[in-house]
């Protein structure tokens, strides 16, 4: 018998879109009935060579025992309602047809690969070949209302010792219960992929670079934060503050010091870059900073839905729900769809707009930097909602010169410290107020710059003043 689903060319069964051969059971079925399940569907025949000849297969019983169980355990979502899997009689021998569907929970994967690139397969011409990340948020976001952070993680061995320590803080509980109303484990009681994002486990990160000038040309600097969402929140707005330097100007009695950049503005950018992106796309979050501005890049356009008309005009949809809700129970965010519009408020009167770019897979927020546009003449030297006017010191009076010597936030609480005898970092941490990471990361700033002197290694590493 020969089965008419078979595309021929002449006498000669082909392979096609959507029809595959092999020649035995081999685990690579797998990726074919991703493949068909993530595009138009197709058929599977096990016991015919590449050439189109048929051989058969010494056990069809075995062999449909090994392709069931094999996609079971190996395919996620459940595909099983779209697979079939029978025994047919070609030309004499045992062939073994699986038949696949299009599937309705797209994208399937492969569970030990998971949603990226290497485990999600789609079907061109009479090839399986990965799909690209685009071609994932698009099923991603054509499947509906399943949302990335709710599924099944394929990491069940999680800590959650950031998680536990912040609610601590908050004086929030976090048992069982709680787990469960935050979406961080699923009624089954699995974790879901939000817990691991707020795990240690998370595979996500933020990169940030410094570069000289006004392009990518030159790197000063650059670090990556990992961990917990959480603790990548905490350092990287540490590690901001820390590069958001003060300029302090003379205008006849008073001095006003001035941000490069709006702190809130900085927070609210940093804060919907991590709540707002797509997590089913692998890749970093990266911040860029220049001479004139600073650029936070997320994966994942805007959520399906929403123009950005919408967004300038305060319409929001949350991509991430139930993270977005942790953030909020935290006092991260202080209110749903008001980020864009606190940005904005930030730069008003300063003669300036942060501007926002959303493509198909990415979104970007650029920050200009107020203190270097203004030195370049490119703004008017007047207050904006950031700057903080002091009265200036007698042998200051009659000055109106800019001090151009950028003083960093916390550097000056350090160089205190130090100055009255504090020599480790715990004496400073202690001294200063100040968290681990911001310590660490100010003398590092403060060696770099020849002001301070790291002397000793290991627990006898002691720090002083140049």
């Amino acid at each position: 018998m020969i089965d008419n689903r078979i595309v021929r060319e002449g006498s000669k069964m082909i392979e096609g879109m959507r029809v595959e051969f092999k020649r035995e059971y081999a685990e690579t079925i797998r990726k074919t009935v991703v493949a068909f399940a993530n595009t138009e569907g197709g058929t599977i025949y096990i016991g015919i060579d590449d050439d189109g000849s048929i051989v058969g297969v010494e056990d069809p019983d075995d062999v449909q025992k090994k392709v069931v169980s094999s996609c079971h355990d190996g395919i996620a979502p459940d595909v099983m309602q779209f697979l079939s899997c029978t025994r047919n009689l070609m030309e004499g021998k045992d062939v073994v047809v699986v038949e696949v569907q299009r599937g309705t929970s797209c994208p399937y994967y492969l569970q030990n690969k998971g949603i990226r690139p290497e485990g999600v397969y789609i079907r061109r011409g009479s090839a399986s070949i990965p799909a690209s990340q685009a071609e994932i948020l698009h099923m991603i976001r054509v499947t509906g209302d399943a949302h990335y952070e709710e599924e099944r993680s394929l990491v069940q061995e999680l800590s959650f010792s950031t998680l536990a320590h912040v609610f601590a803080e908050h004086g929030l509980e976090l048992g069982t219960a709680q787990l469960r109303t935050l979406g961080i484990r699923a009624a089954d009681g699995e974790y879901t992929n939000l817990g691991r994002l707020l795990s240690e486990a998370c595979a996500h990160t933020i990169k940030v670079a410094v570069f000289q000038g006004t392009t990518k040309t030159v790197f000063k600097k650059r670090k990556e934060f990992c961990g917990s969402l959480l603790t990548q929140a905490s350092e990287v707005a540490d590690y901001l503050d820390l590069l958001n330097g003060t300029r302090s100007e003379i205008h006849g009695l008073r001095r006003v010091d001035r941000r490069e950049y709006p702190p809130e503005a900085l927070r609210e950018a940093l804060i919907n870059a991590i709540v707002h992106r797509e997590y089913a796309l692998s890749g970093s979050t990266l911040i860029s900073l220049f001479d004139h501005a600073i650029e936070i890049l997320s994966l994942g356009g805007l959520p399906e839905g929403l123009t950005y008309a919408d967004m300038m005009a305060g319409a929001s949809i949350q991509r991430n729900p139930h993270l977005a809700n942790v953030f909020y129970r935290l006092e991260y965010i202080e209110a749903y769809g008001t980020g864009v519009r606190k940005i904005r408020e930030c730069y008003r009167g300063t003669g300036v707009e942060p501007t926002f770019l959303a493509t198909d897979n990415a979104f970007k927020v650029t920050l200009p930097n107020l203190a270097f546009l203004r030195e370049q003449g490119v703004l008017q030297s007047e207050h904006s909602a950031s700057d903080i006017v002091r009265e200036s010191s007698p042998d200051t009076f009659g000055r109106n010169e800019t001090e151009s010597r950028a003083v960093r936030p916390g550097e000056q609480d350090v160089l205190s410290a130090l100055a009255a005898g504090c020599t480790t970092r715990r004496a400073l941490q202690e001294a200063t107020g100040f968290s681990l990471t911001k310590t660490r990361n100010i003398l590092s700033e403060l060696i770099e710059q020849q002001r301070v002197r790291r002397e000793g290694k290991g627990r006898n590493v002691r720090y002083a003043l140049r």
